[in-house]
Protein backbone atom coordinates (compact mmCIF):
# COMPACT_ATOMS: atom_id res chain seq x y z
CA UNK A 1 0.00 0.00 0.00
CA UNK A 2 1.47 3.30 -0.92
CA UNK A 3 0.54 6.63 1.28
CA UNK A 4 -0.52 9.63 -0.79
CA UNK A 5 1.17 13.24 0.62
CA UNK A 6 0.69 16.71 0.13
CA UNK A 7 4.14 18.83 0.50
CA UNK A 8 3.63 22.69 -0.35
CA UNK A 9 6.83 23.79 -2.57
CA UNK A 10 7.02 27.50 -3.13
CA UNK A 11 7.71 27.38 -6.78
CA UNK A 12 7.99 30.90 -7.61
CA UNK A 13 5.75 33.89 -8.38
CA UNK A 14 4.82 35.34 -11.62
CA UNK A 15 6.82 38.63 -10.83
CA UNK A 16 10.29 38.66 -13.61
CA UNK A 17 12.19 40.27 -10.56
CA UNK A 18 13.79 37.48 -7.74
CA UNK A 19 12.07 37.56 -4.84
CA UNK A 20 14.37 38.26 -1.00
CA UNK A 21 13.74 34.90 0.79
CA UNK A 22 13.71 35.34 4.67
CA UNK A 23 13.22 32.44 7.08
CA UNK A 24 13.70 31.17 10.41
CA UNK A 25 12.14 28.52 12.82
CA UNK A 26 8.57 28.98 14.78
CA UNK A 27 6.16 26.38 16.38
CA UNK A 28 8.64 23.48 16.78
CA UNK A 29 9.15 24.05 12.26
CA UNK A 30 10.09 26.40 10.37
CA UNK A 31 9.23 29.57 8.57
CA UNK A 32 9.69 31.43 5.35
CA UNK A 33 8.87 34.94 3.76
CA UNK A 34 9.27 35.50 -0.32
CA UNK A 35 8.82 39.00 -0.98
CA UNK A 36 9.79 41.41 -3.62
CA UNK A 37 13.52 42.65 -4.35
CA UNK A 38 12.14 46.19 -3.18
CA UNK A 39 10.73 45.39 0.17
CA UNK A 40 14.20 45.28 1.45
CA UNK A 41 13.52 46.99 4.67
CA UNK A 42 11.64 43.92 6.13
CA UNK A 43 13.84 42.32 8.68
CA UNK A 44 14.39 38.98 9.19
CA UNK A 45 14.94 39.88 13.01
CA UNK A 46 11.65 41.58 13.27
CA UNK A 47 9.56 39.14 12.28
CA UNK A 48 11.27 36.25 14.31
CA UNK A 49 10.84 38.68 17.32
CA UNK A 50 7.09 38.50 16.87
CA UNK A 51 6.93 35.10 16.21
CA UNK A 52 8.98 34.35 19.20
CA UNK A 53 6.30 36.23 20.82
CA UNK A 54 3.66 34.51 20.01
CA UNK A 55 4.87 31.15 20.58
CA UNK A 56 5.85 31.87 23.85
CA UNK A 57 2.25 32.58 24.10
CA UNK A 58 0.72 29.44 22.31
CA UNK A 59 3.68 26.34 22.28
CA UNK A 60 2.30 23.40 24.49
CA UNK A 61 5.69 22.61 24.51
CA UNK A 62 7.22 25.91 26.38
CA UNK A 63 5.96 25.04 30.14
CA UNK A 64 6.46 28.53 30.77
CA UNK A 65 4.11 29.84 27.67
CA UNK A 66 0.46 31.28 28.42
CA UNK A 67 -1.02 28.28 27.28
CA UNK A 68 0.82 25.91 29.63
CA UNK A 69 0.26 28.03 32.64
CA UNK A 70 -3.42 27.71 32.01
CA UNK A 71 -2.97 24.28 31.40
CA UNK A 72 -1.02 23.62 34.72
CA UNK A 73 -3.49 25.27 37.00
CA UNK A 74 -6.28 23.26 38.43
CA UNK A 75 -8.60 26.23 39.31
CA UNK A 76 -11.67 26.20 37.86
CA UNK A 77 -12.05 30.22 38.34
CA UNK A 78 -10.93 32.71 35.79
CA UNK A 79 -7.26 32.66 34.61
CA UNK A 80 -6.06 36.17 32.98
CA UNK A 81 -4.72 35.21 29.22
CA UNK A 82 -3.27 37.19 26.75
CA UNK A 83 -5.69 38.56 24.12
CA UNK A 84 -4.04 36.96 21.73
CA UNK A 85 -4.51 33.22 23.43
CA UNK A 86 -8.27 34.21 23.56
CA UNK A 87 -8.49 34.99 20.11
CA UNK A 88 -7.23 31.37 18.95
CA UNK A 89 -9.21 29.67 21.22
CA UNK A 90 -12.11 31.56 20.30
CA UNK A 91 -11.50 30.66 16.37
CA UNK A 92 -10.93 26.99 16.90
CA UNK A 93 -13.88 26.93 18.49
CA UNK A 94 -16.05 28.14 15.98
CA UNK A 95 -15.09 26.63 13.57
CA UNK A 96 -15.89 23.25 15.84
CA UNK A 97 -18.98 24.20 15.64
CA UNK A 98 -19.24 24.40 12.30
CA UNK A 99 -17.43 21.35 11.57
CA UNK A 100 -19.63 19.01 14.16
CA UNK A 101 -17.14 19.72 16.59
CA UNK A 102 -14.37 17.60 15.01
CA UNK A 103 -12.02 19.88 15.69
CA UNK A 104 -11.46 20.22 19.88
CA UNK A 105 -9.00 22.04 21.46
CA UNK A 106 -9.30 20.14 24.40
CA UNK A 107 -7.82 16.94 23.32
CA UNK A 108 -4.17 17.56 24.98
CA UNK A 109 -5.35 14.43 27.62
CA UNK A 110 -5.32 12.15 24.45
CA UNK A 111 -2.42 13.73 22.17
CA UNK A 112 -0.55 12.90 25.50
CA UNK A 113 -2.07 9.60 26.08
CA UNK A 114 -1.41 8.18 22.84
CA UNK A 115 1.99 9.98 23.25
CA UNK A 116 1.53 12.81 19.95
CA UNK A 117 2.35 15.74 22.94
CA UNK A 118 4.91 17.30 25.00
CA UNK A 119 4.69 14.19 27.46
CA UNK A 120 6.94 11.59 25.20
CA UNK A 121 6.14 9.06 22.43
CA UNK A 122 5.00 5.75 22.83
CA UNK A 123 5.42 2.58 20.98
CA UNK A 124 2.38 0.80 21.93
CA UNK A 125 -1.43 1.82 21.96
CA UNK A 126 -2.92 2.82 25.26
CA UNK A 127 -5.15 0.38 26.92
CA UNK A 128 -9.31 1.39 26.68
CA UNK A 129 -9.61 2.07 30.41
CA UNK A 130 -6.79 4.62 29.64
CA UNK A 131 -8.11 5.96 26.96
CA UNK A 132 -11.65 6.94 29.12
CA UNK A 133 -9.86 8.25 31.57
CA UNK A 134 -8.24 10.95 29.51
CA UNK A 135 -11.40 11.37 27.38
CA UNK A 136 -13.00 12.33 30.98
CA UNK A 137 -10.87 15.27 31.02
CA UNK A 138 -11.55 16.82 27.42
CA UNK A 139 -15.10 18.56 26.08
CA UNK A 140 -15.19 21.82 24.83
CA UNK A 141 -17.89 22.46 26.05
CA UNK A 142 -15.92 22.71 29.69
CA UNK A 143 -13.95 25.92 28.10
CA UNK A 144 -15.26 29.18 28.76
CA UNK A 145 -13.85 32.03 27.23
CA UNK A 146 -14.51 36.11 28.32
CA UNK A 147 -13.06 39.59 26.62
CA UNK A 148 -13.06 42.06 29.34
CA UNK A 149 -10.45 41.59 30.53
CA UNK A 150 -9.08 38.27 28.27
CA UNK A 151 -9.73 35.13 30.32
CA UNK A 152 -10.30 31.48 29.98
CA UNK A 153 -12.00 28.93 32.41
CA UNK A 154 -12.22 25.61 32.85
CA UNK A 155 -15.11 23.55 34.66
CA UNK A 156 -13.12 20.44 35.29
CA UNK A 157 -9.53 21.09 36.69
CA UNK A 158 -7.88 18.56 34.57
CA UNK A 159 -9.21 20.15 31.17
CA UNK A 160 -6.36 20.83 29.25
CA UNK A 161 -6.07 22.89 25.62
CA UNK A 162 -3.96 22.16 22.41
CA UNK A 163 -3.96 24.99 19.62
CA UNK A 164 -2.08 24.17 17.17
CA UNK A 165 -4.35 22.88 14.51
CA UNK A 166 -5.16 26.38 14.16
CA UNK A 167 -1.80 28.29 15.80
CA UNK A 168 0.29 28.45 12.05
CA UNK A 169 -2.42 29.67 10.29
CA UNK A 170 -3.44 32.72 12.85
CA UNK A 171 0.16 33.27 12.46
CA UNK A 172 0.21 33.56 9.09
CA UNK A 173 -3.04 35.87 9.21
CA UNK A 174 -1.40 38.58 11.58
CA UNK A 175 2.00 38.49 10.08
CA UNK A 176 0.63 39.62 6.63
CA UNK A 177 -1.66 41.97 7.80
CA UNK A 178 1.45 43.52 9.79
CA UNK A 179 3.21 43.34 6.66
CA UNK A 180 0.61 44.85 4.90
CA UNK A 181 0.31 47.82 7.18
CA UNK A 182 4.36 48.49 6.00
CA UNK A 183 3.15 48.55 2.60
CA UNK A 184 4.24 44.76 1.96
CA UNK A 185 1.43 43.84 -0.28
CA UNK A 186 3.07 40.71 -2.56
CA UNK A 187 4.64 38.30 -0.48
CA UNK A 188 4.36 34.24 -0.09
CA UNK A 189 4.57 33.64 3.78
CA UNK A 190 4.61 30.04 4.71
CA UNK A 191 4.96 28.09 8.22
CA UNK A 192 5.32 23.97 8.89
CA UNK A 193 4.03 23.70 5.40
CA UNK A 194 0.73 26.03 5.22
CA UNK A 195 0.85 29.06 2.88
CA UNK A 196 -0.49 32.64 2.45
CA UNK A 197 0.22 34.43 -0.71
CA UNK A 198 -0.44 37.67 -1.15
CA UNK A 199 -0.60 38.61 -4.96
CA UNK A 200 -0.11 35.86 -7.44
CA UNK A 201 1.65 33.00 -6.53
CA UNK A 202 2.21 29.33 -8.07
CA UNK A 203 2.90 26.91 -5.41
CA UNK A 204 3.41 22.72 -6.66
CA UNK A 205 1.50 19.96 -4.57
CA UNK A 206 3.86 16.63 -4.62
CA UNK A 207 3.84 13.03 -2.73
CA UNK A 208 7.03 12.33 -1.31
CA UNK A 209 7.22 9.38 -3.00
CA UNK A 210 8.15 10.80 -6.68
CA UNK A 211 11.10 12.35 -8.00
CA UNK A 212 12.20 15.78 -6.72
CA UNK A 213 10.43 18.40 -8.90
CA UNK A 214 7.77 15.92 -9.82
CA UNK A 215 4.58 17.44 -9.11
CA UNK A 216 0.87 16.32 -8.91
CA UNK A 217 -0.25 19.59 -9.37
CA UNK A 218 0.20 23.16 -9.67
CA UNK A 219 -2.16 25.81 -7.84
CA UNK A 220 -1.78 29.45 -8.64
CA UNK A 221 -2.15 31.15 -5.09
CA UNK A 222 -4.19 34.98 -5.51
CA UNK A 223 -4.50 36.82 -2.19
CA UNK A 224 -5.72 33.06 -0.28
CA UNK A 225 -3.89 30.43 1.64
CA UNK A 226 -3.69 27.16 1.45
CA UNK A 227 -3.55 24.36 4.73
CA UNK A 228 -2.94 21.23 4.89
CA UNK A 229 -3.48 18.03 7.17
CA UNK A 230 -2.10 14.80 7.10
CA UNK A 231 -1.75 11.44 8.96
CA UNK A 232 2.45 11.16 7.98
CA UNK A 233 3.55 13.84 9.52
CA UNK A 234 3.23 11.88 13.14
CA UNK A 235 2.30 8.05 13.55
CA UNK A 236 3.63 4.81 15.33
CA UNK A 237 3.01 1.46 13.95
CA UNK A 238 2.39 -2.19 16.19
CA UNK A 239 1.90 -5.56 14.54
CA UNK A 240 1.56 -3.79 11.16
CA UNK A 241 -1.00 -1.48 12.34
CA UNK A 242 -0.85 2.57 12.13
CA UNK A 243 -1.80 5.07 14.71
CA UNK A 244 -1.87 8.74 13.37
CA UNK A 245 -1.76 11.46 15.09
CA UNK A 246 -4.96 13.02 13.89
CA UNK A 247 -7.61 12.06 16.84
CA UNK A 248 -11.25 11.76 16.58
CA UNK A 249 -12.79 13.72 19.45
CA UNK A 250 -15.86 11.60 19.55
CA UNK A 251 -13.68 8.07 19.91
CA UNK A 252 -10.88 9.29 21.59
CA UNK A 253 -8.75 6.83 19.50
CA UNK A 254 -6.46 8.01 16.22
CA UNK A 255 -8.82 8.42 12.66
CA UNK A 256 -8.85 4.84 11.01
CA UNK A 257 -10.01 5.42 7.40
CA UNK A 258 -8.34 5.72 4.15
CA UNK A 259 -8.00 9.65 3.82
CA UNK A 260 -4.33 10.79 3.82
CA UNK A 261 -4.34 13.79 3.52
CA UNK A 262 -6.66 17.28 3.16
CA UNK A 263 -5.62 20.36 1.94
CA UNK A 264 -8.23 23.74 2.15
CA UNK A 265 -7.90 26.84 0.39
CA UNK A 266 -9.52 29.70 2.03
CA UNK A 267 -9.06 33.21 2.06
CA UNK A 268 -7.89 33.09 5.97
CA UNK A 269 -4.86 30.79 6.45
CA UNK A 270 -6.14 30.42 10.13
CA UNK A 271 -10.07 28.93 8.68
CA UNK A 272 -7.85 26.42 6.16
CA UNK A 273 -6.55 25.20 9.07
CA UNK A 274 -8.82 24.68 11.31
CA UNK A 275 -11.01 23.42 8.20
CA UNK A 276 -8.38 20.80 7.05
CA UNK A 277 -7.85 19.04 10.81
CA UNK A 278 -11.77 18.78 11.46
CA UNK A 279 -12.44 17.23 7.49
CA UNK A 280 -9.38 14.78 7.78
CA UNK A 281 -11.07 13.77 11.04
CA UNK A 282 -14.35 13.41 9.32
CA UNK A 283 -13.43 11.14 6.50
CA UNK A 284 -13.97 11.15 2.92
CA UNK A 285 -17.18 10.88 3.05
CA UNK A 286 -18.42 13.16 6.07
CA UNK A 287 -15.91 15.86 5.12
CA UNK A 288 -16.94 15.80 1.16
CA UNK A 289 -20.74 16.26 2.81
CA UNK A 290 -19.53 18.98 4.77
CA UNK A 291 -17.34 20.44 2.80
CA UNK A 292 -19.80 21.29 0.05
CA UNK A 293 -22.09 22.29 2.40
CA UNK A 294 -19.52 24.92 3.77
CA UNK A 295 -18.82 26.18 0.13
CA UNK A 296 -15.01 25.39 0.58
CA UNK A 297 -12.25 24.48 -1.73
CA UNK A 298 -10.39 20.79 -0.31
CA UNK A 299 -8.01 19.09 -1.85
CA UNK A 300 -8.46 15.24 -0.76
CA UNK A 301 -5.21 12.29 -1.00
CA UNK A 302 -6.31 8.83 -0.29
CA UNK A 303 -4.54 5.85 0.81
CA UNK A 304 -4.13 3.49 -2.67
CA UNK A 305 -6.00 0.01 -1.80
Amino acid sequence: MRFAFLLMLLSGCSRDAKPITLGGRTMGTTWSLRLDAGAASVRQSDLQQQLDAWDAILSHWQTDSAISRFNDSASTDWVAVPAELLEVVELAQQIGSETDHTLDITLAPLIDLWGFGATGRRDSPPTETQIASAKAKCGRQHLQTRHDPPALRKDIPELRINVSAVAEGWALDKLARQLELAQVSHLLLEIGGEVLARGEWRVGIQTPAAPPGELAQTLLLKDQSIATSGVYRQHFSVAGKEYAHILDPRTGRPIEHNLSSVSVIHASAAQADGFATALLVLGPDDGRRLAEKLGLRVIWFEREK
